[in-house]
């Protein structure tokens, strides 16, 4: 069992005793000290008292209390860079629903600016399927190795070569592709097509239809000319975000369709 610290429903640290939790608590909340409802002898939560009429807020949270309706949400900042204080901010975009607080704090390590928030989304049963709970643990014990150096022989080269920020792009876009085949839209009746674009040396890739011409896969705004590559343009640059690794931003997930239209792209012949 596990106790949450929960401030404004966002999960602010994890104890595994409910005196560390109230230790925390106390750093910087107010305390929470009216008991919620039984669960297994003991209550399921612990709420602060309400302030200027406004409502109680659950304070302390027992994981188990997903017997009585909660789930955690995966949630990501979807601002453009450099336009948010993360505070939390009021652009963070659920990516992911469950039961399993673990596993979405373990799968939130590889999420650039994401956090776990206490919802009451019980109708969303995705996150609890055998297949996202099999399927997620096995992703993030294959991950969580390659995000540190291993102890090693000094005369002996590393297993793996590339540096830990590549890794960790590389393993937040397995992430992002994970949740977006389980928590994706079903696909539509609309078709997309991925297409490539040139600005300057670099090329792009932009969904069509797109929510904006000047926002391609990689989220970075393109302001002035673009033109249809040809092939034979001279140091042309491939964009490492748009080839490379699924996006955050325009979508924090891509739809299905656009999923299937992306991958599609990147694995048919010249890509």
């Amino acid at each position: 069992m596990t106790y949450l610290v929960i401030d404004d429903a966002r999960v602010v640290s994890a104890h595994q005793t409910l005196s560390a939790a109230r230790a925390a608590e106390t750093q910087g909340l107010r305390c929470s000290t009216e008991p919620g409802p039984p669960l297994d002898g003991e209550p399921a939560w612990w709420s602060r008292p309400p302030q200027s009429g406004g409502a109680a807020e659950i304070g302390i949270l027992r994981t188990d209390a997903t017997e009585l309706g909660f789930r955690f949400e995966l949630r990501a900042c979807q601002a453009p860079a450099g336009s948010c204080s993360h505070g939390p901010c009021g652009t963070y975009t659920t990516w992911a629903v469950s039961r399993s607080y673990r596993l979405l704090d373990d799968l939130a390590v590889f999420v650039p600016l994401s956090w776990i928030w206490v919802g009451t989304r019980s109708s969303d049963t995705r996150g609890d399927t055998p297949q996202f709970l099999t399927q997620g643990r096995a992703l993030v014990e294959r991950l969580a190795p390659a995000e540190r150096e291993p102890l090693r022989a000094v005369e002996r080269p590393p297993a793996d070569t590339r540096p830990l920020d590549e890794r960790a792009r590389a393993a937040h876009g397995l992430v992002v592709r994970f949740l977006a085949e389980h928590f994706g839209p079903p696909p539509v009746a609309d078709s997309v097509r991925v297409r490539p674009i040139l600005h300057g040396q670099d090329i792009h890739l932009v969904l069509d239809p797109s929510i904006s011409a000047d926002l391609p896969l990689c989220g970075t705004m393109l302001p002035g000319l673009t033109s249809d590559p040809t092939g034979s343009e001279p140091d042309a640059h491939r964009c490492d975000l748009c080839f490379g690794r699924a996006p955050i931003v325009p979508p924090p997930v891509l739809t299905r369709t656009e999923f299937e239209a992306w991958t599609a792209y990147l694995h048919g012949p010249g890509s």
